[in-house]
């Protein structure tokens, strides 16, 4: 990610946390690939993922947390950012007071963990949930995250069978960390063309724009692409529901830290196929369900139709 764009990225999170009309505010959450430096000595927090209080962190600068796990044990330690020019934030824990969380993370994942991915979310101030999302040789399924449902009723909604669909759809697509977003979107593709769903369809033969799927009334838009062009859903499920009779539209993107997985996957296959390391393609700017759910307030005047707004995100292990 440019240096510029992290930086608006920020700005505009904590211009809306400022919003006091903004509801639904989710807390520090994502997800991380566990390696090596994971399992001894700790994991570095996404650009993306450092707001609220983690953005005041300065470099040079500790600030004591605790990290609980397992069966619900827990150890202090800190979150530090590096002081170089880079300015990493960084969970530290390799020193002897923090081997239990160690010894659990080996226990976890294994001594030479694959495809693994840790979730880390705030649960209190300054309280830290590590939790295992999927472990090597048992990959977890994708899952239909947190619906937020616009003027529609939820009860209604929920017994449509088009909606259950989507749940089946995700859940039928295995996590893989040497698949992208493009990956994923075939997945959801085939899966929904082989269960009737029109793809690509034309809302109006006036206008171009294309909606991605539509099902007995059911408009689909599935959203990884570029997190400043989403708005224009939004105009197609308004058109869609004046000229083409829509029960509904749902608008279906990445959660933050399923985006933030996938742009650090993205960036770590890129730079092993990168001989030339200064040219290798920045993965960023993605679309996040949280976004749309924090811009949504500032949005429905115009939003006047039934909308349901959910996530793509990785079921837990139980």
């Amino acid at each position: 990610m440019g240096k510029s764009h992290q930086n608006e990225t920020l700005h505009d999170f904590k211009q809306t946390m400022n919003q006091e009309t903004v509801s639904h505010m989710v807390p520090v959450r994502f997800l991380h690939p566990v390696g090596q430096s994971t399992l001894r000595q700790g994991v570095t927090v996404p650009v993306e993922a450092q707001v609220s209080w983690l953005a005041q962190i300065r470099k040079g600068e500790k600030v004591t947390i605790a990290i609980r796990f397992g069966q619900g044990q827990s150890v202090q330690t800190y979150l530090r950012r590096i002081n170089n020019a880079v300015g990493h934030l960084q969970f530290r824990y390799e020193t002897r007071q923090q081997s239990e969380l160690r010894d659990y993370l080996v226990e976890t994942f294994g001594e030479k963990p694959e495809s693994a991915i840790l979730e880390i979310m705030e649960v209190e101030p300054r309280v830290f949930l590590f939790s295992p999302v999927s472990i090597s040789h048992a990959p977890t399924k994708l899952s239909l995250y947190k619906p937020h449902f616009h003027n529609l009723d939820e009860s209604n909604v929920r017994v449509v069978p088009e909606f259950h669909e989507l749940d089946r759809c995700l859940a039928s697509i295995s996590y893989d960390a040497e698949h992208s977003q493009a990956d994923y979107n075939k997945q959801i593709t085939d899966f929904l063309i082989a269960a009737g769903w029109r793809n690509e369809v034309r809302i109006l033969k006036e206008i171009g724009l294309r909606c991605d799927f539509e099902k007995n009334g059911m408009w689909l838009e599935v959203e990884f692409g570029n997190a400043r062009t989403y708005y224009q859903d939004y105009i197609k499920m308004l058109l869609a529901s004046h000229y083409r009779e829509a029960r509904f539209g749902v608008l279906l993107c990445p959660t933050d830290a399923f985006a933030q997985l996938l742009c650090v996957l993205g960036q770590k296959r890129a730079l092993a196929k990168h001989i030339n390391k200064s040219q290798v393609p920045k993965y960023s700017g993605m679309m996040s369900y949280e976004k749309a759910i924090r811009e949504l307030p500032f949005l429905q005047f115009m939003l006047n139709r039934g909308i349901v707004i959910a996530g793509i995100d990785m079921q837990g292990i139980a």
